[in-house]
């Protein structure tokens, strides 16, 4: 034993020297060793992550593609170079080293339940991330995640005191410049790899960009590789030209059909059946099936694979393609967050439509409860303002995914809501992963699969989408009685997460999702066909005669012709839109205002209180309350108690003349997104109220009296 020891002993002693050695001397070969560890580690857990990929992954990547791991271990290296500024090295090593770990773990988590690996849109999404939590990770992980997070920080803390600083004088200027000259030969060998095509600066499928490309370029150019690609013959007289020909390639003719125009962005909804080797014991979806055989339908090009929802829902709702946004790029992130922009919604209003979304999820996540005011929308039903009992088990799905039936009655409801025609946005949630629920008891088998250890998550998905197949049909019955004509569009946002690959598919395509075009009433506007997202809106309104829009105009003058045919007009008039200097507006013009967005189909509001005389309880009416109203008091939140939808009741709370009484919306975070109402407590107010009470109940028992008389 003394002899292991000494051995031990004497090997620590050596490593010591070895590391001062390096540390005071020879720098420049720990941060090279630094850089190459981090880029292999992170793409070995991207590796071990992904199902479809060798765990072997990191070493493939450096013996197979050398150039392009070089590039990322420089760019990991730009970062660690910083540190070469200041005299706690180690503890700068430490703190770059551990913040790449936790990117790298990020991605390969993502890269696992969700398909799409991490990018630089994400960073804007934590706080969303952190309500949908538990529905994609269970409580051990969050636990461990939570703990390795507390032990990381811990660690820099014990760093930062501990280790040594360099003990010579650092020649600042010296150091600068080499930080200088390795950040410009990272700039050099990636710039010569996109010229000799080893890289790309834009990617066509962002997975597998990640794992041809590596994490540190792809993160990178996603953080930084954002807007739109400014289009090499910009200028103001190719904008008018485009416009004034798309203007003349359009019959104008006169608007007399202006039904009702429903959207409904199914979530990860394909044609299961379009599967080649699987069978399921029952057609998940027969109603949907049986609707693409009697109206308009086909296969629609998505810009997204199991995940990213809301990048679908930007092509429908804008007309532009993300093919020219920057990559990875959430424009509801960065240009629809503080701008507005062209979209169905406000092309609809010159022809007297009003606009709604409904989503059964949080109004927050993707910032909705903001972006859909710049998207030109009126109201936007959501979770929170969904009549709904919040504590129901059988309102959620396994997932805690609130069931898409609900929508059928907020789509209705928002119908009778108005006098006249009505755009409606509706987004499922149902059928959302993750798909793992433990336990669950399937209604639909599932055989066939190569891999049965996915047999679980493919039954639980095909009973899910079975329902949302009988939410279609629920919803197409109401509409068929409904006495407005009315258009539905049925379609999928982007494929599952599942692990499906192009050769799993009889189409071979990961990017097509169906679609129908249903309607309560005879017409002949539309025919089969395969089209892009961002060409549904106009396909819609151009059977409708509305041609209002820049974008919709230029695909309703094309939409017979291939996209590559006039993908560059296209190209111009999305850069005029966003980054370039608006040449197609008029001087002065403002086009798209911002619209005061509300929340609920139907306003949230407070009438009057009441203070009960004996237990001092402080009942609150008003209409359309649901289980996510709060309210406060001079911006205090006070503990509120659901009654029912004309009634909130507080208890522990005292109220002075003068009080400011308001009402605000929380999220799944229990946080308050929105103020909805507000009244100002008056005592003398409240006395007579509480006389009027009064007397209206004596006059009741005196009624009472008298009929018993």
């Amino acid at each position: 034993m003394k002899k292991l020891l000494d051995k031990i002993k004497y090997g620590y002693q050596k490593f010591r020297a070895f590391f001062r050695e390096t540390y005071h001397k020879h720098i420049a070969y720990m941060y090279i060793a630094v850089a190459v560890f981090i880029t292999l580690f992170i793409e070995v857990l991207a590796g071990l992550a992904a199902s479809d990929r060798s765990n072997m992954q990191g070493i493939i990547f450096l013996l197979g593609s050398p150039y392009v791991f070089l590039c990322n271990a420089m760019i990991v290296l730009m970062s660690l170079s910083i540190t070469l500024l200041f005299r706690r090295r180690f503890f700068g090593i430490c703190l770059v080293t551990i913040i790449w770990a936790i990117l790298g773990i990020t991605n390969a988590v993502l890269v696992s339940v969700r398909v799409t690996p991490f990018i630089g849109s994400d960073l804007t999404l934590i706080h969303s991330a952190f309500s949908i939590a538990d529905k994609y990770l269970k409580a051990w992980q969050i636990a461990l995640i939570v703990a390795g997070i507390m032990l990381a920080v811990g660690f820099l803390i014990l760093i930062f005191v501990k280790a040594p600083k360099v003990h010579h004088k650092i020649n600042l200027w010296g150091n600068i410049i080499a930080v200088i000259i390795i950040w410009v030969l990272g700039f050099g060998l990636i710039n010569l790899g996109r010229a000799s095509n080893l890289i790309t600066k834009k990617f066509d499928n962002l997975r597998d960009s990640y794992f041809d490309f590596g994490f540190a370029y792809c993160f990178s150019n996603s953080l930084f590789n954002m807007g739109v690609i400014k289009p090499e013959n910009y200028n103001r007289l190719t904008v008018k030209s485009i416009s004034n020909q798309n203007k003349s390639a359009v019959n104008e003719e006169k608007v007399e059909d202006k039904p009702n125009i429903i959207f409904v962005q199914l979530e990860s909804f394909f044609e299961v059946n379009d599967l080649a080797k699987v069978r399921f014991s029952r057609n998940p979806i027969p109603n949907f099936e049986q609707l693409m055989q009697e109206y308009p339908s086909g296969y629609m090009t998505v810009p997204v694979v199991g995940a990213g929802t809301v990048n679908t829902e930007f092509e429908v709702e804008t007309g532009m393609t993300l093919e020219y946004f920057g990559s990875g790029e959430i424009p509801y992130n960065t240009y629809l967050h503080n701008n507005t922009m062209e979209s169905i919604c406000y092309n609809l209003k010159n022809y007297g439509y009003q606009t709604h979304a409904i989503h059964n999820n949080n109004a927050t996540f993707y910032d909705r409860d903001k972006v859909f005011s710049h998207l030109g929308y009126d109201t936007f039903d959501s979770l929170e303002t969904m009549h709904v009992d919040l504590n129901s088990k059988k309102a959620f799905n396994a997932k805690g995914w609130l069931k898409d039936s609900y929508l059928t009655g907020e789509v209705m409801d928002t119908l009778n809501s108005t006098s006249g025609q009505d755009f409606i946005y509706t987004i499922t949630v149902q059928s959302h992963g993750k798909y793992d629920p433990d336990p669950y008891q399937p209604k639909i088998k599932v055989r066939g699969l190569e891999d049965e250890s996915l047999t679980d998550s493919y039954e639980y998905y095909a009973d899910q989408i079975y329902e949302v197949d009988r939410f279609i049909k629920k919803l197409t019955d109401e509409l068929k009685t409904f006495d407005e004509h009315t258009i539905v569009v049925f379609y999928g946002d982007h494929l599952p997460t599942l692990d499906i690959t192009a050769a799993d598919l009889t189409t071979e395509n990961l990017f097509q999702t169906p679609y129908v075009i249903w309607s309560n009433y005879e017409n002949d506007y539309f025919s089969d066909g395969d089209i892009y997202t961002f060409q549904l809106q106009s396909l819609i309104l151009k059977a409708l005669h509305m041609t209002d829009g820049r974008i919709n105009l230029c695909h309703q003058a094309n939409l017979g012709k291939k996209i590559e045919e006039y993908k560059d007009e296209l190209h111009i008039l999305i850069y005029d839109m966003t980054d370039g200097d608006h040449y197609g507006e008029e001087e002065g013009e403002i086009l798209y205002e911002e619209t005061d967005l509300q929340m609920g189909t139907r306003p949230i509001q407070i009438s009057n209180l009441n203070i009960s005389n004996d237990s001092k309880e402080i009942f609150v009416y008003g209409k359309n309350f649901t289980q996510s109203c709060r309210i406060y008091v001079n911006d205090s939140r006070q503990e509120t108690e659901y009654i029912d939808r004309n009634t909130l009741k507080l208890t522990d709370t005292e109220l002075e003349n003068g009080d400011e009484i308001s009402l605000q919306l929380v999220n799944a975070n229990d946080i308050a997104f929105v103020e909805t109402d507000s009244m100002t407590y008056r005592v003398d107010a409240m006395e007579k109220s509480q006389e009027k009470q009064t007397k209206k109940k004596q006059n009741q028992k005196k009624n009472k009296k008298k009929s018993e008389e």
